[in-house]
């Protein structure tokens, strides 16, 4: 394989090769997690394995080099790193606002952050006991998986890497394109949130290509700031769910000293939702949505088209 353009690949070798690249990044982040101690460590473990899943997923009709039962084991793994990282951000939101808020609602601040700490560190030593606990073996599963070969290189001896990704391309672009259509207004939060979601995925498509075709990178920087954007809001409306879930908590118990420094977060949060939105709003939706999508769509063509892979050169994979 030395030599050979990626797009150049039949779809099952190249979303092999990605796929162990992928779980050598989260590899690496989990020692980093089990050992070290590094603070960005479970981010990118859990950046890595969405990667992975991401590839797999999306190339699936032309490839399908790992079994249901390991894809359930690589599924809940994923999703319980999903509590630690998100009281996490909710943590790093509330430790900001202080300064913003006036002097008698800092107890509410103070009652709210500490409940959101106890629960991160409970989080935190769940999952990574069930990292330490699981991510071995299915490594280990996984890579041996991956060396093995694949059933379908006859059944799709016509099709390239470069053709399956500009058609998964092309179906990702109609989602995309349909979900920015249905977020008429900050309440459309499934949509929102929808749309965050595919456009991970056209990204993740594109990583691996960076370097090898022309535009992709620029495309991958975009794509990168729009999910930044979206990311921040879904993250603003989880903000605003807890400090609904405190005030709830609050009238059960205790709460005339907490009750005005919750009522001015919950202010405060709802300030940036919207101001999140309307960043949103003017750049994504309505006429923005198609100057958008337009180039995904135009590189998805180009690379389905017959050919393209002769014009792509051999580049080590970027998946960072």
């Amino acid at each position: 394989m030395k030599g050979r353009a990626l797009l150049a690949l039949s779809p099952d070798r190249a979303v092999r090769q990605i796929a162990r690249a992928q779980l050598g990044a989260a590899a690496r982040s989990y020692r980093y997690l089990t050992h070290r101690r590094h603070p960005e460590a479970l981010h990118d473990f859990r950046v890595a394995l969405r990667r992975l899943r991401s590839n797999l997923r999306a190339y699936a009709p032309y490839s399908d080099p790992v079994p249901e039962k390991l894809n359930r084991r690589l599924r809940r793994l994923a999703r319980a790193t999903n509590a630690a990282r998100d009281t996490e951000v909710q943590i790093e939101w509330l430790r900001r606002q202080k300064r913003r808020l006036r002097a008698k609602a800092r107890v509410g601040h103070a009652w709210l952050l500490a409940r959101l700490e106890e629960r991160s560190h409970m989080a935190n030593r769940e999952v990574r006991k069930k990292v330490i606990e699981q991510f071995s073996s299915l490594d280990a599963r996984l890579r041996a998986t991956l060396r093995h070969r694949a059933d379908s290189g006859d059944r799709l001896a016509d099709v390239t890497f470069a053709r399956a990704t500009g058609e998964c391309l092309g179906v990702y672009c109609d989602e995309f394109a349909e979900d920015l259509l249905r977020i008429r207004s900050v309440a459309d939060r499934d949509a929102i949130h929808a749309a965050r979601i595919v456009g991970k995925r056209v990204r993740y498509l594109l990583e691996p290509l960076r370097g090898s075709v022309r535009g992709a990178t620029a495309l991958v920087g975009r794509l990168k700031a729009m999910q930044d954007r979206f990311g921040k809001l879904n993250d603003r409306f989880m903000t605003a769910r807890e400090m609904a879930a405190a005030a709830i908590k609050t009238a059960e118990k205790r709460g005339e000293d907490i009750v005005p420094g919750l009522l001015e977060l919950s202010g405060l949060v709802q300030l940036d939702i919207d101001r999140c939105y309307e960043e949103i709003r003017a750049r994504y939706l309505g006429r923005h949505a198609r100057k958008f999508i337009a180039p995904i769509r135009a590189l998805s063509r180009r690379l389905a088209a017959p050919g393209v892979a002769s014009d792509s050169r051999p580049r080590r994979l970027r998946l960072e």
